[in-house]
């Protein structure tokens, strides 16, 4: 993964060749940049915004209020020092769904090849048990960790991963994790967990192949739900 793009002090949103320089990964930095509501993990919704019925979660006028009222509350609706060639920003920049299956199978690969107790992970109706049968064994050979908390080990490693980020960037990552952080696995270093978070990418991320990737269709074909 390189890491040696230049980093960017300071985004002019009117300057279409810094737009153009950002190619098919500009949607996915707008969204993460001004509209964090939209893939705020639903244990926070309460918390930053109490009293809003589910509906207005599906609203994009009323997503749009609650963004801008997200950044404008935590000062950071000027806050916009990225670094596109960052393997942690490309990882924060992920939609909820798409992080949510990394941290998951982070977690459970982690823990181990079989199930742990209680963790809710089915044969017969969830699809990550394949990943986890078939192939987490091929992508995870060092030691085990130890806990009966997957899941929550697996959102730890997505925040170390994105560690080395700005507070900013952090902040909006810590939106789409659960408000409840559980006990934290003691976790291999990250030069072990990035080769691993690179192989799940690969398997379900879309439009790419994975962000660290190449484009497998023309950006013009890019749509972003949400």
């Amino acid at each position: 993964m390189p890491e040696s793009a230049t980093s960017v002090d300071a985004f002019d949103a009117s300057d279409p060749d810094h737009l153009l320089a950002q190619g098919a990964l500009w949607p996915w930095i707008a969204r993460f940049l001004w509209s964090p509501a939209v893939d705020l993990h639903p244990s926070h919704r309460a918390l930053l915004l109490p009293g809003w019925p589910m509906e207005a979660w599906t609203d994009r006028a009323v997503l749009a209020h609650f963004s801008r009222h997200l950044l404008v509350t935590h000062g950071l609706l000027a806050e916009s020092r990225w670094d596109t060639g960052s393997a942690g920003f490309r990882v924060a920049v992920l939609p909820l769904e798409p992080l949510t299956r990394l941290a998951r199978r982070i977690g459970f690969t982690l823990h181990g090849p079989a199930p742990v107790p209680g963790s809710e992970l089915q044969e017969d109706d969830d699809p990550d048990h394949g990943f986890l049968s078939e192939r987490a064994p091929l992508y995870w050979r060092a030691s085990h960790v130890t806990g009966d908390d997957p899941e929550g080990t697996g959102w730890h490693a997505v925040r170390l991963l994105a560690g080395d980020q700005p507070a900013a960037i952090r902040q909006r990552l810590q939106w789409k994790t659960p408000a409840s952080g559980g006990r934290p696995a003691q976790l291999p270093d990250t030069s072990l967990l990035w080769p691993l978070a690179r192989k799940i990418l690969r398997e379900f991320e879309e439009p790419w192949s994975s962000l660290f990737g190449t484009l497998r269709r023309p950006a013009r074909q890019i749509r972003l739900c949400g």
